[in-house]
């Protein structure tokens, strides 16, 4: 054999029209469709619609669970805001009834301590006059006992009587003064 003859060898690419082959492909191909068609294609469009109006409901619950969340959301603040509303008024009711409480309180203390050195002054000046009337009533009795004596050594009695009488009738403007 020469090297001389060398048979062209056809490289077969993918652009190669092949008459029988893209028959045999053309029928394979319409039968899986037909097959297709008539066992999967009802089961699988039934399924992409389940699977669709599953989806769109799904999406449907995720609207109205986000609206009613928002609803909750904004009952929530307003009832929150309330809250703090009333808070805050019970809290400036509390200082108010605080500061009264201590207004009332320090008055009443006021008044005690009033009334306290009101009480003692009152005392002191009782307890004063009563001091002062007893001691009149002291030095009375020592003027008296005193008088007595000087009178008895230097007076006769009629002297004495006459002393006596004068001092007597002189006692009530001295314990009224």
């Amino acid at each position: 054999m020469s090297t001389l003859f060398v048979a062209p060898v056809l490289a077969a690419g993918i652009m190669d029209l092949k008459p029988g082959l893209t028959l045999w492909t053309a029928l394979t191909f319409l039968l899986l469709l037909v097959v297709l068609s008539k066992f999967a294609w009802k089961p699988i469009v039934k399924m992409l619609d389940e699977r669709e109006r599953s989806i769109r409901d799904a999406i449907e619950q995720a609207k109205k669970e986000r609206l009613e969340a928002e609803k909750l959301l904004a009952d929530q603040k307003l009832v929150l805001g309330q809250a703090q509303r009333e808070a805050a008024d019970l809290a400036h009711k509390s200082k108010q009834e605080v500061e009264v409480l201590r207004a009332d309180l320090t008055a009443k203390a006021r008044k005690e301590a009033e009334d306290m050195v009101a009480s003692a002054r009152k005392q002191i000046q009782d307890e004063k006059a009563k001091a002062l009337a007893e001691l009149k009533g002291q030095v009375a009795d020592l003027a008296i006992e005193a008088a007595r004596r000087l009178i008895q050594s230097s007076l006769d009695e009629k002297s004495q009587r006459k002393l006596v009488e004068e001092y007597i009738a002189q006692l009530p403007a001295e314990r009224a003064a």
